[in-house]
C-alpha cells in the first residue's frame, strides 16, 4: 500500500462551490427522508443529482420524493442494522442509476437517546444490561454502508481500468459529529460512535485514493432536526449556544462533492457567527512535524495495512 494521503492544510471554505460537478452523479444516502438527510436529498437534486434513500420512514421519503422532479429520487426501505437491506440499498440503487453506477455514498442515519452506559442502575440489585441501538446504528449501520461503498467503488474502478476508460471519482461522506472531537459528559455511546466513525475516515484516507474515492466527514455543531428533545433544546439555549443551520450543512456536502481535491477533511457545520458559508474545516486530524505523535504516525503508517489482514 502506498500512502496516498498527504496533508496539505485546511481546505478553504468560503470558496463558491461548482454545484454544476454534481449534476447526473447518483448518490445513496441513509436516512435521506428526515432531518438532514432529507435537507441533502433535497439540495443535492436541485442540483441535478439522482438521490436513493434508503430509510425505514419509506412514507415520508415517498412524500419527499413526490415533490422533487420526477425520476431524480427513489426510496428503498432501509433499516441500516440490517445487512441484507443494505446490500438491496446498493443494488437497487445502480439498477436505477442512468449511468448504471454510484457516484457518491453519505452514510448519515444515526439516532441519539438515554445512554445506557452511563445510566446510574447502582441502587439495583444487579446492573441493567445496557441498550446498544445507538452503536448498533450509528456505527454498526454506518460501517456496513461503508464497506458496501467500497466494495462498489472499487468494483467500479476495476471495469473502467479494464475497459481502458478514465477513472470516475467517487466520493464517500460520513456523517460525524462534534461529539467526535469534543467531549461530552454522559453521552458514552453517542460519542463512542462518532468517535468510531471519525476513525473510519482517517483510517480510509491512505488507501481511498488508489481507488479514485475521497473520504471525508460532516461534524455538525448543534443542528435543530428534532432528534433533540424540547427540554434538552431549552436548556442548550439557557447557556447562550446558537444553533448551526441546517441548509449550511447541505452546503457542505455540495462542496465536498464538487470539489475532487477534497479528501479526509472535516467539516464542522456552525453557527455563521463562526464562519461566513456555515462550515469549515476544522483541520484536527493530523499531527504536525516534531510532534511526538507524528513520529508515531509515520512509524504505522511504515506498516502499510498488512495488519488489516490476519486471523
Amino acid at each position: 500500500m502506498a500512502a496516498n494521503y498527504t496533508y496539505s492544510g485546511p481546505v478553504n471554505c468560503t470558496r463558491e462551490p461548482n454545484v454544476g460537478i454534481v449534476k447526473g452523479k447518483t448518490v445513496i444516502i441513509t436516512g435521506g427522508a428526515n432531518g438532514i438527510g432529507a435537507v441533502y436529498t433535497k439540495n443535492l437534486v436541485q442540483a441535478g443529482a439522482y438521490v436513493m434513500i434508503g430509510d425505514l420512514d419509506t412514507k415520508n421519503g415517498e412524500a419527499l420524493a413526490s415533490s422533487l422532479p420526477e425520476g431524480h429520487v427513489w426510496v428503498c426501505r432501509c433499516d441500516v442494522t440490517n445487512w441484507d437491506d443494505q446490500v438491496k440499498l446498493f443494488e437497487e440503487a445502480i439498477s436505477k442509476s442512468p449511468s448504471g453506477r454510484v457516484d457518491v455514498v453519505v452514510a448519515n442515519a444515526g439516532v441519539a437517546g438515554t445512554d445506557g452506559v452511563f445510566a446510574d442502575d447502582s441502587a439495583k440489585d444487579k446492573p441493567e444490561k445496557p441498550n446498544f441501538k445507538i452503536i448498533d446504528v450509528n456505527l454498526t449501520g454506518g460501517l456496513y454502508t461503508i464497506k458496501l461503498a467500497l466494495y462498489h467503488f472499487r468494483k467500479q474502478n476495476q471495469r473502467d481500468i479494464d475497459a481502458g476508460k478514465p477513472r470516475n471519482d467517487t466520493s464517500l461522506v460520513i456523517q460525524g459529529s462534534m461529539a467526535g472531537y469534543l467531549d461530552m459528559p454522559g453521552s458514552v455511546l453517542y460519542a463512542a460512535s462518532k468517535f468510531g466513525l471519525r476513525g473510519a475516515m482517517t483510517s480510509l484516507r491512505y488507501t481511498g485514493p488508489q481507488h479514485k474515492t475521497r473520504v471525508n466527514l460532516i461534524a455538525p455543531w448543534f443542528i435543530y432536526t428534532g432528534m433533540i428533545p424540547e427540554q434538552f433544546t431549552d436548556l442548550i439555549a439557557s447557556k447562550g449556544i446558537v444553533w448551526a443551520s441546517i441548509q449550511d450543512a447541505a452546503g457542505a456536502l455540495v462542496n465536498i462533492i464538487s470539489d475532487t481535491g477534497i479528501n479526509s477533511r472535516t467539516f464542522a457545520i456552525v453557527p455563521r457567527k463562526w464562519s461566513p458559508r456555515g462550515y469549515l474545516d476544522i483541520d484536527r486530524d493530523d499531527f504536525k512535524e516534531g510532534e511526538r505523535l507524528k513520529e508515531w504516525q509515520d512509524l504505522l503508517l511504515s506498516l502499510g495495512d498488512k495488519l488489516s489482514n490476519f486471523d
